[in-house]
């Protein structure tokens, strides 16, 4: 698997995650199976993506580091580009990176757009 085809597992998780969610605390809550799936993945994802980018930098990630991406995502990753990345390239990749959180967010209430439009 490639660092793209991970990304592309994100935001296909974020639109199930849209269509699944309730916005309201009186909506019918999602089964459990799910709840489950979704946080696993949610940390999964992300930790993956981190461990095939850094090995095809041959950058040797620390422990914490490590730790950081599952529990601290959007603010570790950051981090680790700004670590990873040559002088020139280190502000596009804080673009690209927002970019994506951003596309994500997207994804999510575009998912919660068509849960609305189906009920």
């Amino acid at each position: 698997m490639r660092t793209k085809h991970v990304l592309i597992a994100m935001l296909a998780l974020m639109l199930v995650s849209g269509l699944l969610e309730p916005l309201e605390p009186t909506s019918a809550m999602p089964p459990a199976w799910w709840v489950l799936v979704s946080a696993f993945l949610s940390s999964f994802l992300p930790f993956y993506w981190y461990r095939l980018d850094s090995e095809a930098r041959l950058f040797l990630p620390s422990r914490w580091m490590s730790t950081g991406v599952v529990t601290l995502t959007p603010v570790v990753l950051p981090i680790y580009l700004l670590r990873t990345r040559p002088r020139g390239e280190r502000a596009r990749a804080l673009l690209r990176c927002l970019g994506f959180f951003l596309l994500m967010i997207l994804a999510s209430g575009f998912g919660t757009a068509l849960r609305f439009a189906v009920y």
